[in-house]
């Protein structure tokens, strides 16, 4: 059994961009053993100290590691790789965030800062894998939505998506240009029509889907982007038109204006208010 909360140690090997918004990181590491195949599209919790060191030996002795929540992109166990890819906070991705909340150390930006000044050979610790629900992939149809920090997670429900899945897939972008890196190769089934809107611009994201035909059957849902859309799709699916929640997987990764610490308290009352299991 993998020991989630035990810390693996990783060194950065690569950084680069993958867009104005996306910065991809390669690691290796000798514990891979502690990954497999199936970790793609799992997450990890990146540690920091307090400040936003990456380095644990300056955290005090009553001091707790700070966690950041990062999807796996890709495992290469041969190579004993792994690699997240980093939505970036500045230039046409100040859209995925609140302009009044300086993403810094000092704000608590921690992973924000670190993709941005990671550098090859520093270490950095994380616990996990940890695994997200699955959906059944093989209903009348599927809804699947995703916004830009959801995207390496989406990308491994695709690689399951059968080849005559019909039904919606709905991804928001920060800008034209994220589309080059993974959407236009993405070979996806005829009659999963793909519907894309841009952050801040036109409808939102939840919008977009409920402008969307709702078709016949019983469809499975996948749902992870930001806390705001992911309540009004939640609401939009399961209340609206009745979709079983043990049908849906509604994940809010992040929400404008605060960071995974503010986020995390959040979530836990929105499951409570919500009855949620």
């Amino acid at each position: 059994m993998i020991d989630k909360k035990r810390k693996k140690r990783l060194t950065v090997e690569a950084s680069y961009p993958l867009s104005s918004t996306m910065q991809r990181i390669e690691f290796s590491t000798d514990e891979m053993h502690y990954f497999s195949h199936e970790s793609a599209g799992q997450y990890v919790k990146l540690m920091f100290t307090p400040a936003g060191d990456t380095d644990l030996a300056l955290l005090k002795i009553d001091e707790q590691p700070v966690l950041r929540t990062y999807t796996l992109s890709a495992v290469d166990l041969g190579n004993k790789r792994l690699t997240i890819d980093f939505v970036k906070h500045s230039g046409g991705a100040h859209l995925y965030t609140d302009e009044s909340l300086q993403l810094s150390r000092a704000s608590g930006g921690h992973g924000h800062y670190f993709a941005e000044h990671a550098a090859v050979g520093e270490v950095i610790f994380v616990r996990g894998p940890g695994t997200i629900q699955a959906i059944d992939l093989h209903r009348e149809w599927l809804l699947l939505i995703a916004d830009m920090t959801a995207i390496a997670a989406l990308s491994q429900v695709l690689k399951q998506v059968p080849s005559n899945a019909r039904g919606h897939l709905v991804v928001e972008l920060a800008s034209h240009l994220d589309m080059v890196p993974w959407l236009s190769a993405m070979d996806l089934p005829k009659d999963l029509t793909l519907t894309l809107c841009l952050r801040g611009q036109g409808a939102s994201l939840a919008e977009t889907v409920q402008q969307l035909s709702w078709l016949d059957g019983q469809p499975s849902v996948w749902c992870a982007c930001e806390f705001s859309d992911m309540k009004a799709i939640r609401h939009y699916v399961t209340d609206l038109h009745q979709v079983a929640r043990s049908d849906c997987y509604f994940s809010s990764y992040w929400k404008q204006g605060v960071t995974e610490d503010g986020h995390k308290g959040i979530k836990q009352q929105d499951k409570e208010s919500a009855k949620l299991p």
